[in-house]
């Protein structure tokens, strides 16, 4: 029969992980600005300190302030003092610190944010020198933040490198970090710095994010790192019913060199599954199953792929006859020293939803052994217990045919990961 494969190019899998934006979470700058009151550690000058202390005043009259026209007034007065401040020649670390926190909490707390200039004030935070220790890593955090969303991709990686020095990256922070060394085209540290998310999060026992995992998928695929890139969209193919994941993992499988005619048709019983058989793939299936005396199935594919024609017609002829010859074909798997009859057997009774005599008869013919392919047997196996509902028992029929390298394994691989798919 003609053969209608789905190869995967590496390339095609780019289309994985879609850039996202990043919200930026600032904390409450209400905070740092009374912190500014304490004075603590350094002191202000004061020709510095005297239009920050009337600035906190207006900033503190805004909670009583009775409109947004209110507000905009005392954010922009207080702003006039904070520049008043900023004006000042030779100002100290720390007061450059305290006048550049200032200008950054007026720009985002103000009626209309100003990112822009926020991004500014941050960086000039930064750069002052001057941040006390135990604000530090707050600073790192919003500045980073800020610098990727106004698209300054290597002041968001110096702002992430200086903050994972303090304390260990959030969820949010580890994405930033990931997706600006991937916008700087550095895939070898975006891919690394996924890597220890994903690690991070198997280590805590939950799930890696599906944003995290497309990111690696992508950049080992940019680094060329294909071995890299499986093991990237099998992990994401765990944790997504998503059909464009799916069908990557698909064409990836379906791609295996040496897969059989039946082997095949197991993909394609997961492709049913998943959501992403093609136009093509229907009729392809369906003439498997006719091959392999399967018409129950093959009408239910043709159906769904809303298929007529002479296919569709030899199907429905072969069905008329094909479960009443169910017991013939007992009665001759019982005759045989080898399972591959009982193989048969357990597969015909699949296709009409017998699940618990497909399951025995199947087991039977594993069992008798003399199998021309134990791997494939024991994918189809799995499938019907997967469809009786027998989970783990599937996935351990799955795990046992993916034991080895061959084409039967692979399929049996991908299986496994529908099987372990925690959605």
């Amino acid at each position: 029969m003609t053969r209608f494969i789905r190869r995967a190019a590496m390339a095609a899998l780019l289309s994985t992980a879609s850039a996202f934006a990043v919200t930026i979470l600032i904390g409450d700058h209400g905070a740092l600005a009374a912190a500014a009151k304490k004075e603590e550690g350094p002191t202000l000058r004061p020709v510095v300190g005297k239009p920050l202390n009337d600035a906190i005043k207006l900033t503190d009259a805004i909670k009583t302030a009775k409109n947004d026209a209110e507000k905009a007034k005392d954010f922009a007065d207080a702003l006039a003092k904070v520049k008043e401040a900023d004006a000042v020649k030779d100002k100290a670390p720390y007061e450059e610190y305290q006048v550049s926190k200032f200008l950054g909490y007026i720009a985002i707390n103000q009626p209309m944010p100003d990112y822009a200039a926020a991004t500014v004030a941050y960086n000039r935070q930064v750069a002052s020198g001057g941040a006390p220790e135990a604000e530090k890593s707050g600073v790192y955090k919003v500045a980073m933040r800020l610098n990727y969303q106004e698209k300054n991709f290597p002041e968001a990686i110096k702002d992430g490198v200086a903050l994972q020095m303090l304390e260990p990256f959030d969820d949010t922070e580890y994405l930033v970090m990931i997706q600006a060394y991937y916008n700087t085209d550095d895939y070898t540290n975006a891919a690394d710095m996924a890597k220890k998310e994903v690690a991070a999060k198997n280590a805590a026992g939950m799930k890696p994010s599906e944003d995290v995992l497309g990111l690696l998928l992508n950049a080992q695929i940019k680094t060329k790192n294909e071995a890299g890139a499986r093991d990237a969209l099998d992990q994401l193919a765990m944790i997504s019913t998503k059909p464009d994941v799916w069908g990557q993992v698909m064409d990836f499988a379906l791609g295996t060199k040496g897969i059989t005619d039946h082997q095949l048709l197991n993909l394609y019983r997961l492709s049913l599954l998943t959501g992403t058989m093609k136009d093509t793939d229907f009729t392809a299936m369906a003439t498997i199953d006719l091959q392999n005396g399967l018409p129950k199935e093959a009408i239910a594919v043709l159906t769904k792929g809303n298929k007529t024609g002479e296919l569709l017609k030899q199907a429905n002829d072969l069905a008329a006859r094909d479960e009443q010859s169910l017991p013939a074909l007992a009665a001759e798997a019982a005759k045989h020293m080898d399972g591959e009859i009982d193989v048969k057997l357990g597969e015909s009774y699949y296709t009409y939803g017998r699940f618990d005599d497909a399951i025995a008869a199947l087991q039977k013919g594993i069992q008798k052994g003399s199998l021309k392919d134990t791997g494939d047997a024991e994918t189809t196996l799995g499938i019907v217990l997967l469809a009786a509902g027998k989970k783990d028992q599937a996935v351990a029929e799955f795990e046992k045919a993916a034991a080895d390298q061959s084409a039967a394994a692979q399929v049996a691989h991908v299986w496994t990961l529908y099987g372990k798919r925690s959605v």
